[in-house]
């Protein structure tokens, strides 16, 4: 049977939320009932990580015909892979009553060092559904890679990132490296791949912004 390829509402009920527990993020149980196989009502009862809506930035200088991409220290790839030091693009939550562009440059600077010229949305997506709420906006940034410094990050948000540059054509190479790939980061392998399948988009965005 052929379907159409969106994401699409259903009738359901919900309880909750009840605090399972706090800490770095608010973490709530919920029930979701709905209409399963043959009509029978289906109960999930589902622990979720309450995020919310966060930003990404995949920085790039025409110029240079280079990214700047970040490395930082994160618990979850540790415990995962072993491999704690992530490759990412620059990232982070959407402050209450800021917007997502605002969101976006703020973390380019905090993270990167550098502001952005023009940003560009090219793709939303739901990290991982099944655990978390996180519904991430991914941005093409425009920017001057000779201003970005050796080390940045938010120190009130104990963070440490340290960017680096890699020439685009290198980059994109690298999604056609044989499995595993070298990074694990999914926003960076979906930006990557955004802007390997839109290379005219990018450069009709780059003659209109310098």
């Amino acid at each position: 049977m052929f379907g159409e390829l969106a994401d699409r509402s259903i009738p359901f009920e919900l309880t909750g939320p009840d605090d399972v527990g706090t800490g770095f993020r608010p973490y709530h149980r919920f029930t979701a009932t709905f209409e399963g196989a043959g009509g029978a009502r289906l109960r999930q009862r589902r622990d979720i990580l309450r995020v919310g809506e966060v930003v990404g930035v995949l920085a790039h200088d025409p110029q240079a015909g280079c990214f700047v991409f970040i490395r930082q220290f994160r618990l979850g790839a540790q415990l995962a892979t072993g491999a704690g030091e992530l490759v990412e693009i620059a990232a982070g939550l959407i402050d209450p009553g800021e917007d997502a562009d605002a969101a976006a440059r703020r973390e380019c600077v905090e993270e990167i060092g550098v502001a952005p010229r023009a940003l560009l949305p090219i793709a939303r997506f739901l990290p991982t559904p099944g655990v978390t709420d996180e519904y991430a906006t991914i941005y093409l940034g425009l920017v001057d890679s000779s201003l970005v410094p050796d080390v940045a990050g938010e120190p009130g948000e104990t963070e440490l990132t340290r960017p680096f540059l890699v020439l685009v054509e290198d980059a994109l190479a690298s999604l056609a490296a044989p499995s595993p790939a070298p990074f694990a980061n999914g926003f960076v392998l979906i930006a990557l791949q955004w802007f390997a399948l839109n290379r005219a988009r990018v450069n009709a965005f780059v003659a209109a912004n310098g």
